[in-house]
């Protein structure tokens, strides 16, 4: 394939990268808490029903929950230990959701229970599309990127999907987790690119990746060579090249429609995280327990690249990278671009939790503003072709339906047009906020 570097064609923003904080720094494993908090939704769609009970003995890898009516995903015991309660557990957002409360038992860590390894090349392939799909299923594996849609239903399409892409592109500043994984296992991440590959029956597969991560791509591009049809591709440095249809336009130059999915054009994206995480699941039986989460900013004494089991509270982790290094940092869960800013040290890590950001007072603007002097920079980088003032002064005359007429539903929530706002208005919080506007009138 060709060595040129592809990006989308119009908008997106270049951003203060921070990549160098924990870029080299390989992936550590923390060592079990002496409790988690797991949630029952770790998943787009509804909390499973609880299997165990208070008082009960679980193992790590032991099914705690995995059924609730319509969208889920199988939630996993990521410690060995006794259950405390069957209680609730915060979420970044403000809202609460049903959670498991297990102590860790003492000298325990190596005790797992694990599904027995696939051997895919002894069966036909619609066995082994429906073995893949079930595996992925039991072992709770959703997308690891952040969106975390159950992956069985991903595989299980009815599109005609004749290419694969997995999303390396990681262009939030701070977060190293994919260039870390890229770095330290691109077999497996190729593997597991091509057991999606084989399961939906796609001609060819895609990594993504953005030229910041030169490691990673030339890895990549060796591992890639035991393969005929697997690509590592690389990428401008622009923002949003992690917006799954940027991505696909970058790689493919084809133009998801709005409103669409990727396989109205015959792509199925997943994370690196996600396709690491199928090799797993399919070779060694491993169901989802733990995920790898970047803990950065000039407000943590220690950066760090950590595999954290699920459930470990947010200021277990911080404490695991040494504590803040400033007084009183504002704490992101996620990039500081998409991610929230929370103060409850509590949280869960969870499956959507790709990084934990400290950000010191000098990175953190907050939230005083101006009005808006018709710059025009927000269109600029808007990579969906949209207007972010207009809708926005809509949002705020809580004119919805006109908001939606000028493209609000179109927005994928970047954040590249407050970003780059010279009165630091809170584009991004308004756009949300239209959202949800225009979801309870519609459903009125």
């Amino acid at each position: 394939m060709s060595e040129r570097v592809k990006k989308f064609p119009i908008g997106g923003t270049h951003l203060p990268e921070e990549k160098d904080l924990t870029s080299e720094k390989e992936i550590i494993r923390m060592p079990a808490p002496s409790s988690v908090l797991i949630p029952l939704k770790q998943h787009l769609g509804h909390p499973v029903r609880p299997l165990v009970k208070p008082g009960e003995r679980v193992v790590r890898g032991q099914v705690l929950g995995n059924d609730a009516p319509g969208l889920c995903a199988a939630i996993h015991a990521s410690v060995t230990g006794t259950v405390e309660e069957i209680t609730e557990a915060p979420l970044p957002d403000g809202s609460t959701v049903p959670a498991i409360r297990i102590r860790t038992e003492t000298g325990a860590e190596d005790e797992s229970i694990s599904l027995p390894p696939l051997n895919l090349q002894a069966m036909g392939a619609e066995e082994a599309r429906q073995a893949v799909i079930a595996r992925v299923k039991e072992a709770g594996i959703v997308g690891l990127g952040g969106a975390t849609f159950p992956t069985h239903v991903k595989l299980a399409t009815e599109d005609a999907i004749d290419t694969i892409v997995i999303n390396g592109a990681e262009c939030e500043p701070y977060i190293t987790v994919d260039d870390r994984l890229m770095q330290e296992g691109p077999e497996l991440v190729l593997r597991g690119l091509d057991i999606v590959r084989q399961t939906v029956g796609a001609t060819k597969g895609y990594i993504g990746c953005e030229i910041n991560k030169p490691e990673a791509i030339r890895r990549l591009r060796e591992a890639a060579k035991g393969y005929t049809n697997l690509f590592a591709q690389a990428l401008d440095t622009r923002y949003p090249h992690g917006a799954e249809k940027h991505l696909i336009k970058a790689i493919l130059n084809r133009e998801v429609p709005i409103r669409a999915l990727p396989g109205a054009v015959g792509v199925l994206v997943n994370n690196v995280q996600t396709a690491w995480t199928i090799a797993d699941a399919v070779d060694r039986g491993l169901p989802v327990v733990d995920r790898v989460v970047t803990v950065s900013g000039h407000g943590v004494k220690e950066p760090r690249n950590v595999r954290v089991p699920l459930g470990t509270a947010i200021g277990d982790v911080i404490a695991f990278c040494g504590g803040p290094s400033v007084e009183d940092p504002a704490v992101v869960i996620g990039g500081p671009m998409t991610g929230m800013n929370v103060t409850d040290m509590s949280i869960p890590v969870t499956k959507a939790t790709s990084g934990i950001v400290l950000l010191t007072k000098a990175e953190y603007r907050g939230s005083v503003h101006m009005a808006c002097i018709r710059c025009g920079k927000c269109v600029e980088v808007c990579p969906m072709y949209l207007a972010p003032n207009r809708i926005t002064a809509y949002v705020n005359n809580e004119m919805i339906e006109e908001a939606v007429s000028a493209g609000l539903e179109a927005c994928i929530q970047c954040g590249a047009c407050q970003f780059v706002c010279p009165s630091k208005r809170p584009l991004l919080t308004w756009l949300k906020q239209g959202k949800a506007a225009a979801v309870n009138q519609r459903n009125r």
